[in-house]
């Protein structure tokens, strides 16, 4: 009797295996973008936050230059997310909180935290009125 395995069981082994990834890949890929999509939520939260605690903590909150850079080096967040930026609107008096990158989709983002917007480029914003 040969031991190992005929060129048969081999390709049924292999076959099985690919019907399970055909079946395993999408979901193992949807998880991936649910994850991306919660954190980009979180972040907004926390930056948001950030800039209310600004609004109510500084006499004299930045409306030019790098904001978010001015949040974090005065300790209102412990790090800074990349893809956000955070600009001052003078004419609506707002702090808008955009993510610039492209790499989740901006609806599932918007389904977690439904007070973002997608503005007219297709990225998301959150405007924080300045008291």
């Amino acid at each position: 009797m040969r031991k190992g395995f005929t060129l048969i069981e081999l390709l049924i082994v292999l076959s099985i295996i690919s019907a399970l990834m055909a079946v395993a890949t999408p979901t193992g890929i949807n998880a991936l973008k649910q994850a991306k999509a919660t954190n980009v939520a979180g972040n907004f939260r926390t930056l948001n936050q950030a800039v209310l605690q600004m609004l109510t903590l500084e006499p004299n909150p930045p409306t030019t230059g790098d904001i978010l850079d001015y949040i974090y080096t005065q300790g209102h967040i412990s790090t800074k997310p990349s893809g956000f930026t955070i600009t001052y609107k003078s004419d609506t008096k707002e702090y808008i909180i955009k993510y610039m990158l492209d790499d989740i989709d901006p609806t599932r983002v918007k389904n977690i935290f439904n007070s973002l917007e997608i503005d007219s480029d297709g990225k998301l914003i959150l405007r924080v009125p300045k008291p």
